[in-house]
């Protein structure tokens, strides 16, 4: 009965917005109308082609579907009439209201669009062109190259002083830093787009969304609160879509946090439907997902699995996308290299050519020298030239076998992902049907002591949790495989790897914390003072050090429950040093210790001396191949059985 207590308030805060928002957007339709009026009148082509990507923009926040229709035609008309500013312009609405449904053609118009805003120095289209590139690797989590295009953006925002484009880069940059949970950046950047917003009074209902989204992070709840629904009545107000997905669906987090589930799945409700009219996947996902939850704590059940289809076939659409869009980055960058390889050669080519010039130019006197000289030239050359051969030769030979190896990856991380929804039904269904049984069970005590009966009905609740728990299991392979092909694609950076080994130990004693309630251990660190920053990936070789952290606990952990345990005390050391040439990290813990047999076969993919569904046997074989070739390091292990192990991480300072 929890779902009818707030409903009164609900139903008032939901009146108020209507009540809010009716003048406004029936002056948003009557503007919309007017732009359609305007576009029946008769007038000048490339007054007609920027007028309907006008339209297009209004429509965008509406319904994305509108916005492609106007979009096309905005680009029919430019191309035949050979405007190369409307062109560009199309382009990027087009690649606006595609965006969610095709992640790899949307970057084909962007980037098509600002070839032609970079031809014709035409900075504002830039600026827009960059903004949208951003988008799309913020959405594919690339936290390098979106902020890059993020902040151009802003760069030539404000080289043109243009305050109000300005506001849109800096809440943007605002909400990557959220994504990222770099809240103090996040904050920054979205007070500086809300007191500029302010003061040219434009739009807020992004910024509020920015600002509510900081304060839940930071446990200010009441803050938060005024912030979503500030946001909420300005986009009601504006009839813009998204924005009331986005401010909903972080409303709905809030309550879910506070353990109110009912105003959670109601906010979450409407978030979902407005994303759902928009054509907003990404806000569908984020919706469903958090409804998946809520009815997985409070019930009903079918309920729960609708909401879990939904956002399963959110996920199939846009993982889909991304893996296209990242054979769509390899193509291109394949496409680069050998552009630049024709460039070369065309330089070579006029190299030559001036050489000979010099040497007719050169006159009698000196021919003889110059054709000594040019024939000692071309010998040299010869040889580069052949050396060079061999090397492309070899380096080509690498190549294809890695594209050989990037295809078993691709093919292996397709068939996973595609296993994940049969898995997640079967771990479904299995639950709910031992809750069914449980209810049945109940049932057949009260109504008669029948004694088959339950035989029965517990071994085939007995039968489901064995099906629920080798689910689960299969979900860990597969999430390993998954992980085994996505390895080294992120650019490395330069890393404080005592940082990184400190926060990764914290975060493996609170995840056996929090598994193991009673779980206590001693954790030592003995860090190199003086460590220089590390070009690594920094996410793969965190994943590496979890791992190894994660283990050791587990190791001590064994060992405490072993007989005798009286004056065992469990203890994880992690030391960092620097040797020449490379940087040393040591995990070691006072454990349960390996066996020489056993160590010999450790790092093999899906070998494991831990219980069935306790472990897949890719953890430490993924740690290997990101060590190794990753980052062209070592990871070794030192052990005695019944008194500790150590696995030791060598990476090169250079590489």
């Amino acid at each position: 009965m929890t779902w009818f207590r707030p409903i009164w308030v609900l139903l008032l805060v939901f009146l108020v917005t209507l009540v809010g928002a009716a003048r406004p957007a029936a002056a948003q339709s009557a503007a919309l109308d007017g732009l359609r009026q305007l576009a029946r009148q008769p007038q000048p082509d490339s007054s007609r082609v920027l007028l309907l990507c006008r339209i297009s923009d209004q429509y965008w926040a509406l319904r994305t579907d509108s916005a492609e229709a106007y979009a096309r035609q905005a680009l029919a008309l430019a191309r035949r009439a050979h405007d190369q500013h409307g062109e560009g312009e199309a382009l990027n609405r087009l690649g606006a209201a595609l965006r969610e449904r095709n992640l790899a053609r949307a970057l084909e118009l962007f980037q098509e669009s600002l070839r032609i805003a970079e031809a014709r120095h035409d900075l504002p289209l830039q600026a827009q062109n960059l903004r949208s590139i951003g988008i799309i690797y913020v959405y594919l989590r690339d936290r390098q190259q979106g902020l890059s295009y993020y902040f151009q953006a802003l760069r030539i925002g404000r080289q043109l002083r243009a305050e109000r484009r300005v506001v849109i880069e800096l809440s943007n940059i605002g909400l990557a830093y959220d994504l990222y949970n770099q809240l103090d950046s996040a904050a920054y950047y979205q007070r500086q787009a809300y007191d500029l917003a302010r003061r040219l009074h434009t739009p807020t209902n992004y910024i509020l969304y920015g600002l509510g989204q900081v304060a839940r992070k930071q446990g200010r709840p009441t803050e938060a609160l005024s912030y979503y629904r500030r946001s909420i009545r300005e986009s009601a107000v504006m009839q813009h879509a998204r924005g009331l997905n986005f401010a909903y669906v972080g409303l709905a987090t809030l309550y879910q946090q506070q353990g109110r589930l009912d105003s959670s799945v109601y906010y979450a409700r409407l978030g979902c439907q407005a994303a759902q009219y928009n054509g907003f996947l990404r806000g569908v996902l984020n919706a469903s997902t958090l409804l998946t939850q809520d009815f997985k704590r409070r019930g009903p059940a079918d309920s729960a699995l609708k909401y879990q289809g939904l956002m399963l076939t959110m996920k199939d659409t846009l993982f889909g996308q991304e893996k296209v869009m990242r054979l769509q980055s390899i193509n291109y960058q394949a496409r680069q290299r050998e552009q630049q390889a024709a460039v070369d050669n065309m330089a070579l080519k006029t190299r030559y050519r001036m050489y000979g010039l010099l040497a007719g130019l050169a006159g009698l006197l000196l021919l003889l020298g110059l054709l000594v000289r040019h024939d000692r030239q071309q010998q040299r050359a010869n040889a580069a030239l052949q050396a060079s051969l061999a090397e492309l030769k070899t380096t080509q030979f690498q190549l294809v076998q890695r594209e050989k190896m990037a295809f078993l990856g691709e093919l292996t991380a397709g068939v996973a992902h595609e296993l994940q929804n049969p898995l997640g039904f079967v771990k479904k269904f299995a639950e709910v049907s031992t809750d069914l049984v449980d209810e049945i069970n109940g049932a057949q005590r009260l109504a008669r002591d029948g004694r088959l009966e339950r035989e029965i009905l517990d071994g085939l609740k007995q039968n489901i949790m064995n099906i629920s728990q080798h689910g689960q299991r299969a979900t860990a392979i597969i999430k390993g495989m998954l992980e085994h092909a996505r390895t080294g694609s992120a650019p490395r950076e330069a890393t404080d790897l005592n940082a990184l080994v400190e926060e990764n130990l914290r975060l493996a004693y609170q995840g056996m914390q929090n598994q193991y309630p009673d779980f206590q251990a001693t954790l030592t660190t003995q860090l190199a003072p003086a460590l220089p920053l590390v070009a690594v990936i920094a996410p793969d070789l965190g994943r590496v050090l979890l791992n190894l952290c994660s283990n050791a606990l587990y190791a001590v952990r064994q060992r405490a429950q072993q007989p005798p345990s009286a004056g065992y005390q469990p203890e994880v050391a992690v030391t960092t040093q620097l040797l020449p040439g490379t940087v040393e990290i040591r995990v070691r813990d006072n454990g349960t210790g390996i066996s020489e047999s056993v160590q010999a076969r450790i790092f093999q993919p899906f070998f494991t001396t831990k219980p069935v569904g306790e472990g897949t046997g890719l953890g430490l074989s993924l740690s290997h191949d990101i060590v190794s070739s990753g980052h062209g390091g070592t990871l070794t292990v030192e052990s005695v059985e019944g008194q500790g192990t150590a696995f030791i991480i060598r990476l090169p300072l250079h590489s």
